[in-house]
């Protein structure tokens, strides 16, 4: 075996034990959280969805407001980056008369595919029923429930978006490690500020719901409220969430890169909607133009136009620009903004969205 394959296996058994005889020991002091299911919108076609959940243990977090001060907004950020996951529980999933059960990883995360016997209704969005059924090495398990969102573009889609969330919609300075952790534990969704426009971009993009809209970051899945929150507090379209697991398995130490991660969901949005055409949108402060410029060389014909929005330093913009020309010299513009209103001003020349 590789010495990389075995640390991460010998890391990924330590974390195992470690969780195990922290489980055991709430267990004995009568300390043990509430069993729950956390539900990630989904997504999917007429003949196939494909959702994630997480089991957990959790106490609940009180529902932030614009007025919850710091010592509020650290303690429920705490409580999101606390949960304690419940490995190996099995779920049961059900859509009207299907149903099947479904087992959680080490990491408490549940993968779920639904192969459906029949085409479902023409709505946007539909509902699935999670239902926690086992957990290993406890006999009594209280009733434990959620409700999943799948999403399934319409057939009259003219095309889809994939966006980066960090310093593309919600401002989080990203690049500045000190100030984006002060944003991330001292700030809540309803305090949290989105770029100017950016709203009013999505929904053109959006087109009332004809075109999905899917939200791709290498932000924590812990922190899958926060950003749903403030998705709907700021009027931001609704779409699936594709975030990142922390956790070791014997696969990955910690997770897989930010270029990796980012690639590989969007591989995944791509397989999913093979006759769709996407336009994709992110920031210059990490490696979104590095990464859609991949994007685009692996799907020749299937993009239709990428904005990245420019908040970085004059050193990394000559990079940018070099990779937008680049991407753009291919027959797909890539286009390095510097505000919603520009990108907005830009789709419309292409048909995107209505000029206003």
């Amino acid at each position: 075996m590789p010495l990389k394959k075995s640390l991460l296996s010998l890391a990924s058994t330590a974390e195992e034990t470690f969780d195990a005889l922290a489980a055991k020991l709430r267990r004995r002091l009568g300390s043990d959280k509430p069993l729950l299911i956390v539900p990630y919108r989904g997504y999917g076609t007429a003949e196939v969805w494909r959702l994630k959940a997480r089991v957990l243990r959790a106490a609940a977090s009180a529902p932030s407001t614009a007025e919850d001060n710091l010592w509020q907004n650290l303690l429920n950020t705490y409580r999101h980056i606390e949960s304690n996951e419940v490995p190996y529980a099995t779920v049961r999933a059900q859509y009207g008369a299907w149903s099947a059960d479904f087992a959680a990883d080490e990491e408490g995360y549940v993968d779920i595919e639904i192969r459906l016997p029949a085409p479902p209704t023409a709505d946007l969005w539909h509902e699935v029923t999670l239902t926690l059924v086992a957990v290993p090495n406890e006999a009594e398990i209280p009733a434990v429930a959620a409700v999943a969102e799948v999403l399934v573009p319409p057939p009259t889609a003219a095309f889809g978006v994939i966006s980066d969330i960090d310093d593309t919609v919600l401002q989080s300075s990203a690049t500045n490690y000190l100030k984006a952790a002060e944003l991330m534990f001292l700030q809540n969704a309803h305090t949290r500020q989105p770029f100017e426009g950016v709203a009013e971009l999505y929904h053109a993009l959006h087109a009332d719901g004809r075109n999905p809209i899917f939200y791709v970051s290498s932000s924590p899945w812990n922190l899958y409220e926060l950003l749903t929150d403030f998705f709907t507090y700021n009027d931001i379209p609704a779409g699936p969430l594709f975030l990142k697991d922390y956790g070791i398995t014997a696969d990955q130490f910690l997770s897989a890169g930010h270029g990796a991660h980012k690639l590989a969901q969007i591989d995944a949005i791509l397989g999913q909607y093979p006759t769709l055409p996407f336009v994709l949108m992110g920031d210059s402060g990490q490696k979104d133009p590095e990464i859609y410029s991949e994007v685009v060389a692996r799907y020749p014909g299937r993009i239709t136009a990428v904005y990245i929005r420019d908040v970085s330093a004059d050193e990394r913009d000559a990079a940018v620009e070099a990779i937008a020309a680049e991407v753009s010299a291919q027959g797909v513009p890539m286009i390095f903004v510097p505000d919603s209103a520009t990108a907005r001003a830009h789709a419309a020349g292409l048909g995107l969205v209505k000029g206003e």
